[in-house]
């Protein structure tokens, strides 16, 4: 997924109900933020998220997703595969359509991020010549027919 077009995306989250603010991280390095807090303000929120994430780890627990209520709305924390996502919104009636399309985003995002590996790998500029790869794109030893109906698995 390109800046750009994460950019875009994440954006749209804003259209989303009563959205008023998305944070998304990876790896702990910011990829986007349009949060209305000031960098000092933000920083605080993110160090009492990172506070509730560690105590959910020493009990053992791994959420997917955490909701709550602030004073001055709500807030949407969803983790997954070394990803942040936080969703700030206005109607506490609205977390699950909520998480729901954070949930579908980080699915996108890890969908495009695998593909863009797979074609990265398949490219003659991302293969090694030092492993013995030839600079030719690989081509599938078997004719796919797009139009054909599809067979169960062999049993």
């Amino acid at each position: 997924m390109t800046r750009q077009s994460l950019q875009s995306t994440l954006a749209s989250l804003r259209k989303a109900g009563s959205v008023f603010g998305v944070f998304f991280s990876r790896d702990g390095k910011e990829l986007f933020s349009d949060l209305p807090y000031s960098r000092e303000r933000a920083d605080d929120l993110f160090e009492v998220l990172g506070d509730i994430r560690d105590y959910f780890v020493q009990e053992h627990r791994d959420p997917e997703y955490i909701s709550f209520a602030f004073d001055g709305g709500n807030l949407v924390l969803i983790l997954r595969g070394g990803c942040t996502l936080v969703i700030l919104h206005h109607n506490a009636d609205e977390a699950d359509f909520i998480v729901k399309a954070g949930a579908a985003f980080l699915t996108d995002y890890f969908t495009a991020e695998a593909a863009r590996r797979l074609v990265h790998s398949q490219s003659p500029r991302g293969r090694s010549v030092a492993r013995g790869d030839s600079k030719e794109p690989s081509v599938s030893p078997r004719h796919v027919d797009p139009t054909a109906p599809i067979a169960p698995a062999p049993g």
